[in-house]
C-alpha cells in the first residue's frame, strides 16, 4: 500500500498525554513511511518541552485562534495528502487503526470508528461506568444520524474541498456539525467496527460536569439558541428526564445502578442550568 495519509491531532497544554498517543501511532501496522502526523498546538505560548520525543514522520505547527476546530482546519490546510485521519491527543489508537481506516476509506468517503473507554488508575469507578454507558455511541451516531466525533474520524480531502472547513465559532460539537453537513451533502460514511480508538474516562464527577458544560456550549450554539420558547421547554423536560432505563442494565450491581442513576440525573440538571445561563446571557460558552 503506497497511500499517504495525514493524521491531524490538535493539542492544548497536553504534551504528556500527547506523548503517549504518539507511541500508539508509531506502533501501527501501517508503515511509518505511509503516513504523517501533524500536531497542531493550539496554545503557541506553551512551547513543546525540550525533551519531547518527536518521531521522524511527525511535525508540530501552531494555531493561535482558540478552539480545536480552528486547529484541525489549520492541520488540513498544512497537508496535501488525499486521505485525512483525526484523533485527539489523549487517545490511544489500536495498532491496526490506520490500516483498517484506510481500507474502509477506499470504499466510502468518510469513516467514523469505534470508540472505547479505558479507566485511568486514578479514576473513580462511577465516572468510568458513566462514561462507558453515556460517553460515546459512535455506531448509532454514524449509522442513524450521519455524524461522528473527531476523536476517531477518517475522510477524503475531497469532502473538505466540497463542503468547507469545520465551523470555527464552535468550541464543542463542531465534529457533529461538520460530519452531518457532509452526509447531508451526499457523502457516504461507514461505521468502522474494527477502526478502534480508546479514550480515557473522566476521573470523577467534577470532570464529568466540566465536560457537560463544554458540550452544552456547543449544543447552544448549534441549535438551542434558535429554538422557539415552546421548543426550549420541551427540550428541557426531555433533557432532565430521569434515566430509569439504568435499572435494566444487567451488567451492573444494584448499588452501581442507584449511584449511576443519581449521578446521571445530577449531571444532566447541571447541564440544563448551564444552558439557561447561556440563553439568558449570564455567561459565555466554556472552552474547557
Amino acid at each position: 500500500m503506497d497511500l499517504k495519509i495525514s493524521v491531524i491531532i490538535p493539542t492544548y497544554r497536553d504534551w504528556e498525554t500527547l506523548s503517549e498517543c504518539l507511541k500508539y501511532l508509531q506502533n501501527q501496522t501501517l508503515s511509518s513511511t505511509q503516513f504523517e502526523v501533524v500536531i497542531v498546538n493550539n496554545e503557541p505560548s506553551d512551547l513543546m518541552p525540550q525533551d519531547f520525543e518527536l518521531p521522524p514522520n511527525t511535525r508540530v505547527i501552531t494555531e493561535s485562534k482558540p478552539g480545536s476546530y480552528a486547529a484541525r482546519n489549520k492541520g488540513v490546510n498544512e497537508t496535501t495528502s488525499d486521505f485525512l485521519a483525526f484523533t485527539d491527543s489523549d487517545c490511544a489508537p489500536a495498532p491496526n487503526w490506520l490500516e483498517n481506516g484506510v481500507n474502509l476509506l477506499l470504499q466510502f468517503d468518510m469513516v467514523g470508528g469505534r470508540m472505547e473507554f479505558f479507566k485511568p488508575s486514578d479514576a473513580s469507578d462511577l465516572a468510568f461506568i458513566y462514561e462507558k454507558k453515556f460517553g460515546f455511541n459512535q455506531k448509532r451516531n454514524v449509522e442513524e444520524k450521519g455524524q461522528s466525533v473527531t476523536a476517531n474520524l477518517f475522510c477524503k480531502r475531497e469532502v473538505f474541498t466540497r463542503i468547507g472547513p469545520f465551523s470555527e465559532n464552535l468550541l464543542s460539537g463542531g465534529d457533529f456539525e461538520w460530519t452531518k453537513r457532509a452526509t447531508s451533502s451526499g457523502f457516504k460514511m461507514a461505521y468502522g467496527e474494527q477502526v478502534v480508538v480508546s479514550h480515557p474516562s473522566r476521573k470523577n464527577i467534577a470532570e464529568l460536569i466540566r465536560k457537560k458544560k463544554r458540550t452544552i456550549g456547543g449544543m447552544y450554539t448549534r441549535f438551542y439558541n434558535s429554538y422557539t420558547p415552546k421548543q426550549k421547554v420541551f427540550f428541557a423536560l426531555h433533557f432532565i428526564r430521569p434515566h430509569v432505563s439504568i435499572f435494566t442494565y444487567s451488567d451492573l450491581s444494584a448499588i452501581e445502578k442507584i449511584k449511576l442513576f443519581f449521578a446521571t440525573w445530577y449531571v444532566e440538571c447541571i447541564g440544563m442550568k448551564e444552558m439557561l445561563k447561556l440563553d439568558l446571557g449570564i455567561k459565555k460558552a466554556e472552552r474547557v
